[in-house]
Protein backbone atom coordinates (compact mmCIF):
# COMPACT_ATOMS: atom_id res chain seq x y z
CA UNK A 1 0.00 0.00 0.00
CA UNK A 2 1.62 3.72 -1.07
CA UNK A 3 1.78 6.18 1.27
CA UNK A 4 0.69 9.84 0.47
CA UNK A 5 3.37 12.56 1.70
CA UNK A 6 1.94 16.38 1.56
CA UNK A 7 4.43 19.12 1.18
CA UNK A 8 3.25 22.75 2.35
CA UNK A 9 5.80 24.97 -0.47
CA UNK A 10 5.35 28.62 -0.50
CA UNK A 11 3.27 29.63 -3.41
CA UNK A 12 5.47 31.95 -6.00
CA UNK A 13 4.17 35.43 -6.50
CA UNK A 14 3.09 36.60 -10.10
CA UNK A 15 6.98 37.75 -10.35
CA UNK A 16 8.55 34.34 -9.54
CA UNK A 17 6.21 32.96 -11.37
CA UNK A 18 7.21 34.81 -14.17
CA UNK A 19 10.89 34.20 -13.98
CA UNK A 20 10.64 30.58 -13.81
CA UNK A 21 8.26 30.76 -16.53
CA UNK A 22 11.30 32.56 -18.74
CA UNK A 23 14.15 30.21 -17.47
CA UNK A 24 16.53 29.28 -19.31
CA UNK A 25 19.86 27.43 -18.52
CA UNK A 26 21.74 29.83 -16.48
CA UNK A 27 19.98 32.50 -15.07
CA UNK A 28 20.59 36.00 -13.18
CA UNK A 29 17.94 37.83 -10.91
CA UNK A 30 18.95 41.04 -10.08
CA UNK A 31 15.88 42.23 -7.44
CA UNK A 32 15.61 44.90 -4.83
CA UNK A 33 15.33 44.26 -1.60
CA UNK A 34 13.09 41.66 0.14
CA UNK A 35 11.82 40.98 -3.46
CA UNK A 36 11.80 37.54 -2.47
CA UNK A 37 15.03 36.06 -4.41
CA UNK A 38 15.74 33.99 -1.78
CA UNK A 39 12.44 32.02 -1.20
CA UNK A 40 12.84 31.96 -5.25
CA UNK A 41 15.87 29.99 -5.05
CA UNK A 42 14.41 27.48 -2.28
CA UNK A 43 11.74 26.70 -4.59
CA UNK A 44 14.21 26.12 -7.31
CA UNK A 45 16.38 23.72 -4.89
CA UNK A 46 13.49 21.99 -3.73
CA UNK A 47 11.71 21.33 -7.23
CA UNK A 48 14.50 19.79 -8.35
CA UNK A 49 15.63 18.13 -5.24
CA UNK A 50 12.11 16.31 -5.14
CA UNK A 51 12.71 14.69 -8.89
CA UNK A 52 15.54 12.50 -7.28
CA UNK A 53 18.24 15.24 -8.56
CA UNK A 54 21.56 16.08 -7.04
CA UNK A 55 21.28 20.17 -6.22
CA UNK A 56 23.80 23.05 -4.37
CA UNK A 57 22.97 25.96 -2.62
CA UNK A 58 25.90 28.55 -2.25
CA UNK A 59 26.06 31.18 0.18
CA UNK A 60 28.79 34.13 0.05
CA UNK A 61 29.41 32.97 4.06
CA UNK A 62 28.19 30.43 6.71
CA UNK A 63 26.61 32.97 8.41
CA UNK A 64 24.74 33.65 5.91
CA UNK A 65 23.93 30.12 4.75
CA UNK A 66 22.66 29.81 8.64
CA UNK A 67 19.11 30.75 7.39
CA UNK A 68 18.17 29.08 4.58
CA UNK A 69 19.91 25.60 5.55
CA UNK A 70 17.05 25.80 8.52
CA UNK A 71 14.38 26.53 5.70
CA UNK A 72 15.66 23.88 3.63
CA UNK A 73 15.61 20.93 6.16
CA UNK A 74 11.85 22.44 7.37
CA UNK A 75 10.50 22.63 4.14
CA UNK A 76 12.11 18.93 3.16
CA UNK A 77 11.79 17.26 6.82
CA UNK A 78 8.65 14.81 5.65
CA UNK A 79 10.75 13.41 2.89
CA UNK A 80 13.96 13.72 3.92
CA UNK A 81 15.88 10.32 4.73
CA UNK A 82 19.28 11.56 6.52
CA UNK A 83 20.37 14.91 7.72
CA UNK A 84 24.07 16.17 7.92
CA UNK A 85 24.62 19.11 10.00
CA UNK A 86 28.70 19.00 10.07
CA UNK A 87 28.41 18.43 6.32
CA UNK A 88 24.85 20.79 5.65
CA UNK A 89 23.59 17.77 3.38
CA UNK A 90 20.29 16.82 2.62
CA UNK A 91 19.54 12.93 1.41
CA UNK A 92 15.69 12.80 0.34
CA UNK A 93 13.48 9.66 -0.02
CA UNK A 94 13.37 10.62 -4.22
CA UNK A 95 16.83 9.77 -4.67
CA UNK A 96 17.56 13.49 -4.51
CA UNK A 97 20.03 15.27 -2.22
CA UNK A 98 20.86 18.91 -1.17
CA UNK A 99 24.34 20.32 -0.30
CA UNK A 100 24.68 23.58 1.18
CA UNK A 101 27.91 25.57 0.98
CA UNK A 102 30.00 28.38 1.68
CA UNK A 103 31.82 30.44 -0.89
CA UNK A 104 34.50 31.57 1.19
CA UNK A 105 36.33 28.25 0.46
CA UNK A 106 34.98 27.27 -3.29
CA UNK A 107 37.23 24.89 -3.75
CA UNK A 108 35.90 22.35 -1.70
CA UNK A 109 33.23 22.35 -4.15
CA UNK A 110 34.95 20.29 -6.82
CA UNK A 111 34.42 16.97 -7.66
CA UNK A 112 30.75 17.44 -7.36
CA UNK A 113 28.02 16.82 -9.77
CA UNK A 114 24.66 18.23 -9.65
CA UNK A 115 21.24 19.07 -11.87
CA UNK A 116 20.96 22.81 -10.18
CA UNK A 117 22.81 25.10 -8.36
CA UNK A 118 21.98 28.43 -6.96
CA UNK A 119 24.05 30.92 -5.62
CA UNK A 120 22.37 33.88 -3.49
CA UNK A 121 23.87 37.40 -2.91
CA UNK A 122 25.83 36.47 -6.17
CA UNK A 123 26.84 40.05 -5.87
CA UNK A 124 28.26 39.61 -2.09
CA UNK A 125 31.03 36.82 -3.18
CA UNK A 126 34.58 37.76 -3.57
CA UNK A 127 35.94 36.28 -6.54
CA UNK A 128 32.34 35.56 -7.97
CA UNK A 129 34.05 35.08 -11.85
CA UNK A 130 36.37 32.49 -10.66
CA UNK A 131 34.31 30.25 -8.58
CA UNK A 132 31.74 30.19 -11.59
CA UNK A 133 33.96 29.15 -14.38
CA UNK A 134 36.67 27.31 -12.14
CA UNK A 135 34.73 25.64 -9.76
CA UNK A 136 30.75 25.96 -10.23
CA UNK A 137 30.53 25.31 -14.40
CA UNK A 138 32.50 22.02 -13.88
CA UNK A 139 29.30 20.49 -11.23
CA UNK A 140 27.08 20.97 -13.99
CA UNK A 141 28.91 19.20 -16.58
CA UNK A 142 27.54 15.11 -16.10
CA UNK A 143 24.00 15.92 -15.46
CA UNK A 144 23.39 19.08 -18.28
CA UNK A 145 22.70 21.30 -14.76
CA UNK A 146 21.33 24.43 -14.65
CA UNK A 147 22.39 27.47 -12.57
CA UNK A 148 21.07 30.85 -10.73
CA UNK A 149 22.53 33.23 -10.01
CA UNK A 150 20.30 35.75 -6.92
CA UNK A 151 21.24 39.09 -5.99
CA UNK A 152 20.59 42.84 -5.04
CA UNK A 153 23.33 44.69 -7.07
CA UNK A 154 26.21 45.92 -5.39
CA UNK A 155 28.47 47.62 -8.14
CA UNK A 156 29.60 46.68 -11.48
CA UNK A 157 31.63 43.36 -10.39
CA UNK A 158 31.22 39.79 -11.16
CA UNK A 159 27.30 39.70 -10.99
CA UNK A 160 27.04 42.30 -13.07
CA UNK A 161 29.17 40.65 -15.34
CA UNK A 162 26.96 37.38 -15.12
CA UNK A 163 23.80 39.92 -15.58
CA UNK A 164 25.06 41.48 -19.04
CA UNK A 165 25.35 37.72 -20.27
CA UNK A 166 21.72 37.85 -20.11
CA UNK A 167 21.40 41.03 -21.97
CA UNK A 168 23.64 39.36 -24.59
CA UNK A 169 22.13 37.86 -27.84
CA UNK A 170 24.77 35.61 -28.42
CA UNK A 171 25.07 34.07 -25.90
CA UNK A 172 21.42 31.97 -25.90
CA UNK A 173 21.69 30.01 -22.64
CA UNK A 174 21.55 32.79 -20.71
CA UNK A 175 18.63 34.65 -19.04
CA UNK A 176 18.65 37.84 -17.06
CA UNK A 177 15.82 39.85 -15.04
CA UNK A 178 16.02 43.46 -13.07
CA UNK A 179 13.04 43.32 -10.58
CA UNK A 180 12.67 46.17 -8.02
CA UNK A 181 11.16 45.82 -4.51
CA UNK A 182 7.93 46.64 -5.68
CA UNK A 183 7.35 43.38 -8.23
CA UNK A 184 6.36 41.95 -4.77
CA UNK A 185 2.97 42.27 -3.99
CA UNK A 186 3.34 41.39 -0.45
CA UNK A 187 5.44 44.87 0.20
CA UNK A 188 3.25 48.26 0.37
CA UNK A 189 3.84 50.68 -1.90
CA UNK A 190 3.29 53.17 0.55
CA UNK A 191 6.34 51.43 2.43
CA UNK A 192 8.38 52.08 -0.72
CA UNK A 193 7.49 55.40 -1.11
CA UNK A 194 8.33 56.21 2.19
CA UNK A 195 12.33 54.96 1.26
CA UNK A 196 12.36 56.66 -1.13
CA UNK A 197 11.95 60.01 0.11
CA UNK A 198 14.19 59.38 3.14
CA UNK A 199 16.58 57.29 1.94
CA UNK A 200 19.80 58.94 -0.98
CA UNK A 201 18.77 58.27 -4.37
CA UNK A 202 22.07 56.35 -5.05
CA UNK A 203 20.83 54.04 -2.11
CA UNK A 204 17.69 53.47 -2.86
CA UNK A 205 18.27 53.02 -7.11
CA UNK A 206 19.95 49.88 -5.83
CA UNK A 207 18.80 48.24 -2.77
CA UNK A 208 15.35 49.04 -3.75
CA UNK A 209 15.77 49.58 -7.55
CA UNK A 210 18.09 46.85 -8.50
CA UNK A 211 20.14 49.49 -10.73
CA UNK A 212 23.82 48.64 -11.31
CA UNK A 213 25.81 51.49 -10.25
CA UNK A 214 29.64 52.27 -11.02
CA UNK A 215 31.75 53.84 -7.88
CA UNK A 216 31.52 57.90 -8.84
CA UNK A 217 28.51 57.89 -10.63
CA UNK A 218 25.21 59.37 -11.06
CA UNK A 219 22.05 57.54 -10.75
Amino acid sequence: MSTSIRLRLPAPHPAQQRIKAERKRFNCVACGRRFGKTKLGEDLVVEEALKGRPVAWFSPTYKMLAEVWRDLKELLLPVTRKVSEQEHRLELITGGSVDCWSLDSADTVRGRKYARVVVDEAAMVSELLDAWQNVIRPTLADLIGDAWFLSTPKGLNGFWHLYRNGEDPEQPDWASWRLPTLENPYIQATEVADARASLPQRSFAQEWGAAFLAEGTGV
